[in-house]
């Protein structure tokens, strides 16, 4: 009789292991992490004010979205990576008013750069963000002044944020 008790007991272990692992293989592969800008760098999390954040998963390419937009997972290619950011103007702290305060920079074109080549440009949406999908490597974004490097890892997104001005007072 204890042959039969054990007998059974490994099928339900059997059982119950084989379902947890069908479960695990039907989960997503990753969660998306958000980043919201708060005027001078990327946060982890949403905004409080409803802003846009950058959502990012490991494989997939970064989407600049409003909290609770659906977001559409696509794919990096094998061997590349994401830069994704935002273009602004300051229009607070410093000696400037007190708080985060920063515009977008819309319609702003900036090239990326490997070495002395140009390797593709971009162009800032309505909200000053941007992203592109790069082989993995060292970059800059933007030119002159206003350049910043970027390394981009394989399957990976960096985010930068660019200041392109500041708005003068006094």
């Amino acid at each position: 009789m204890p042959a039969v008790f054990n007998l059974i007991l490994a099928v339900v272990v059997c059982l119950f292991l084989g379902g947890a692992a069908v479960a695990a293989a039907k989960r997503p592969s990753g969660a998306w992490h958000y980043y919201h800008f708060d005027g001078s760098r990327f946060v982890a999390g949403l905004a409080a004010d409803g802003k846009r954040a950058v959502a990012v998963r490991d494989g997939v390419r970064p989407v600049a979205a409003l909290p609770g937009a659906r977001i559409e997972a696509v794919a990096l290619p094998a061997g590349t990576g994401a830069v994704a950011g935002i273009c602004y103007l300051q229009s607070a702290g410093g000696t400037l008013t007190g708080g985060a305060g920063y515009l977008a920079a819309p319609a702003m074109r900036l090239p990326i750069s490997s070495g002395a080549n140009v390797v593709t440009t971009v162009q800032t949406d309505d909200q000053g963000y941007f992203s592109a999908v790069l082989p993995a490597g060292r970059y800059v974004v933007g030119e002159g002044p206003l350049a910043r490097d970027v390394r981009i890892d394989s399957d990976q997104t960096s985010l930068i944020a660019l200041r392109v001005g500041k708005r003068m007072v006094d």
